[in-house]
């Protein structure tokens, strides 16, 4: 009896020491595989512009790392489809440092940031502003500069066909705050005045809100616009992605490429073929790198003093045929050495 306590002994001291090294080593994995930030950021936005976000969160996400801040894309890979504002009442609840929102400018939304400030937490709108809220920050393009980026390509268009009174259909999100699109047709006609076209010859402007919560019922509403031969539009507008690709793929649907110009939005590469196939004229590229970059630091820059500048401009670049081509040949070249 006496030997076998002895050797149960010895086995339950082996086996103690066996898991106290075991635990030990998990806890030394554990330690490799996460990683302790300083602040914990949201990334709200739809997802009818897959590509374009995931630009400007990749960006967003380089910019984090390098100021110890996890940024998390709220919503991804999961099996329910929420509403920009659902994602904001979880990102409320879960009390996170700050917020990139980028989603519909009503009075829940407004009413959800305004919470999440009261809270604490930094909030700044993304490419379309939430005016009546209380963010900290509004990081975008400015809709003048943007309407003049199109103003100067309708007058080019307009000199090279000859167009007196151009018909000009622009193709916006149906959230779109009035404002934003007076400061759109501001420019366009400012571009017409400044270029001495006299008032007789200003373009006909007619803005169409289309639903871009899906691509179908965007193609939808733009189809129908081709179907109407009647009422077709000289030049068309195209305020996003999603109606970029929409509007020249019912060009070509309905043998309509060169009777209507057709000014994008964005440079995925479908986008980029097209306007070097001249199917497009022209498309205007945000620089999305910045655009995430510059989120993360007005948030970091509030947390640091308590202030940051309420509104931060995007640059933009307008893309030709020849430039197109360029850019495309360089994927090209970049896709062959990978």
């Amino acid at each position: 009896m006496l030997t076998g306590f002895i050797i149960m002994l010895f086995v339950a001291l082996f086996c103690a020491v066996y898991f106290s090294v075991k635990m030990k080593q998990v806890s030394e994995a554990d330690a490799r595989t996460y990683e302790i930030y300083d602040m914990h950021y949201v990334f709200i936005a739809d997802n009818a512009e897959k590509e374009f976000w995931n630009e400007v969160y990749a960006a967003a996400v380089e910019e984090g790392e390098k100021e110890n801040v996890y940024v998390e894309r709220l919503g991804e890979n999961l099996n329910v489809n929420y509403q920009t504002e659902d994602l904001l009442r979880i990102a409320n609840n879960s009390s996170v440092d700050g917020i990139i929102f980028c989603g519909e400018d009503n009075e829940e939304t407004v009413k959800l940031i305004n919470e999440a400030v009261h809270k604490g937490i930094a909030v700044v709108s993304l490419r379309q502003d939430i005016e009546d809220s209380e963010r900290q920050c509004f990081v975008g393009v400015n809709s003048y500069d943007l309407g003049l980026e199109y103003g100067k390509q309708i007058l080019e268009l307009a000199q090279q066909e000859e167009m007196l009174n151009p018909r000009i259909c622009i193709l916006a999100d149906n959230t779109m705050s009035e404002s934003k699109q007076n400061l759109i047709t501001f420019a366009i006609r400012d571009c017409f005045s400044e270029a001495e076209q006299g008032e007789g010859n200003l373009p006909e402007m007619e803005i169409r809100k289309i639903d871009a919560s899906d691509a179908f019922s965007a193609e939808e509403a733009i189809r129908d616009i081709f179907m109407d031969s009647q009422n077709l539009p000289d030049i068309m507008v195209c305020l996003n992605s999603v109606y970029t690709q929409c509007t020249y793929q019912a060009a070509v649907d309905y043998n309509r490429v060169g009777e209507v110009k057709i000014l994008g939005y964005y440079s995925t590469e479908a986008i980029l073929d097209a306007v070097e196939k001249r199917i497009i004229y022209s498309t205007v590229q945000v620089d999305t790198q910045e655009m995430g970059s510059q989120c993360i630091r007005a948030l970091t820059e509030y947390h640091e003093s308590g202030y940051t500048s309420s509104y931060v401009p995007i640059s933009t670049q307008v893309i030709g045929s020849a430039e197109a081509k360029r850019l495309l040949q360089e994927a090209e070249v970049e896709d062959a050495g990978n």
